[in-house]
């Protein structure tokens, strides 16, 4: 039987620590094993013991910063980052993303959507939520200063799934406003993943970001 999911939570606020402890601890798998409130008891407790999950606000200036995040990284490779902050500079989100946080959540998501995250980053699934998809979207689309022209191997159909699945739709809204059966369009999707080695939708909306796709 797979063993507990270690868990760090780092947040310089102690009724984020507490709210953020509490949604963990309704997990069975999952248990906390510190409670960090700057980058220096984040980086002793790294020391001591290898989480499988960090969960960080890097957007606290003179407890955490995006160097943490590099740190991790570098320091433990295997470690899955879920950041969980409302930064809303784009430029510090693909920052983040690039130092390698698998996923990101805003302080305004609710239960569900943190429930979600934790399960995926455990899994190194991405998981972003939408007000960061928005925030990645309008970066790409008004802050783009050359064209990306590499070639898609992907029909017309699949480019309009991935971009509506881009612009938050459902597969059933998908389907709607396609005019497909439910069932054609997860087989366009399941194809999309498959050509792209995308391994969930969160995965194919930042190829639609990343790539200019996304409308």
């Amino acid at each position: 039987m797979k063993g507990k999911v270690k868990v760090i939570i780092s947040d310089a606020q102690f009724l984020i620590r507490a709210g953020i402890l509490d949604v963990v601890r309704s997990l069975e798998r999952f248990e906390c094993i510190a409670e960090c409130s700057d980058s220096r008891e984040l980086r002793e407790a790294i020391r001591i013991e290898i989480p499988d999950v960090v969960i960080i606000d890097y957007a606290q200036e003179g407890y955490f910063s995006l160097e943490d995040l590099k740190f991790l990284k570098d320091t433990s490779p295997n470690i899955n980052i879920l950041v969980i902050s409302s930064d809303a500079n784009s430029q510090h989100v693909f920052q983040a993303l690039n130092y390698g946080a698998v996923s990101f959540l805003t302080k305004e998501c609710g239960y569900d959507e943190i429930i979600n995250a934790l399960l995926a980053t455990e899994k190194s699934e991405k998981f972003i939520c939408h007000r960061i998809i928005d925030v990645i979207i309008h970066n790409k689309l008004f802050n783009t200063n050359e064209a990306d022209c590499r070639p898609y191997a992907l029909s017309l159909r699949e480019l309009e799934i991935i971009q509506l699945t881009a612009k938050g739709l459902s597969a059933k809204e998908i389907a709607q406003q396609l005019f497909l059966s439910l069932h054609t369009v997860y087989t366009h999707k399941k194809n999309i993943m498959k050509k792209l080695n995308l391994n969930s939708s969160s995965e194919m909306i930042l190829y639609a970001i990343n790539n200019g796709i996304a409308n």
